[in-house]
């Protein structure tokens, strides 16, 4: 069944203002603003613009088990790029660093994989793949550099396929949160 999002050009306009937000967090937070607690409003909002936004279908969802696989390959492949890509150097695993980076793993996960994906949907498959990763890699140049470019792109087509082949953002979303910890161990 084909998704159609309500409001078509109220919805792209969220879809504007969602990817403009995150790609200011470095100027927001440059300003003097507490970074967790600005951080966490922003994740915040973006996870109900992401989950609130009513649709017109209902989206097929696959039984659980068929999520496995596709979630272990997701794991997977953000894990083998840990071990061949490194990353930055082990930190203390503060709770704030958990909470904040499961949150925005979540967050962007509703709001790219469940909103964008679906507002891309009438356009195509395809196009709700590559567009969602595209915007997902582009609004994370401000806070990494250029240089990320290339490995966003890959997550985000990795987080794009698991919602394509199971129909529901939360595997992403996991697979996402699993991410983010890497990232810090």
């Amino acid at each position: 069944m084909e998704v159609v999002l309500a409001r078509p050009r109220a919805a792209a306009a969220l879809v504007a203002s969602g990817c403009a937000l995150l790609v200011l967090r470095p100027l927001v937070l440059r300003d003097g603003a507490h970074p967790t607690a600005t951080l966490a409003t922003m994740f915040v909002a973006l996870l109900l613009a992401g989950l609130l936004w009513p649709r017109r279908a209902s989206v097929p969802v696959g039984p659980a088990a068929a999520a496995l696989p596709v979630l272990a390959v997701g794991v997977g492949a953000f894990l083998l790029g840990r071990v061949l890509g490194g990353g930055y150097a082990p930190q203390p695993l503060a709770l704030r660093v958990v909470v904040l980076g499961s949150l925005a793993a979540v967050a962007e996960e509703a709001f790219f994989r469940r909103f964008v994906y679906d507002a891309l949907l009438p356009g195509g498959a395809a196009l709700a793949v590559f567009g969602s990763a595209a915007l997902f890699a582009v609004v994370h140049v401000t806070v990494y550099g250029w240089w990320v470019l290339p490995i966003d792109v890959a997550a985000g087509l990795v987080l794009s396929w698991q919602r394509w082949a199971t129909g529901s953002w939360k595997v992403p979303a996991l697979t996402h949160i699993v991410a983010n910890l890497l990232v810090v161990l």
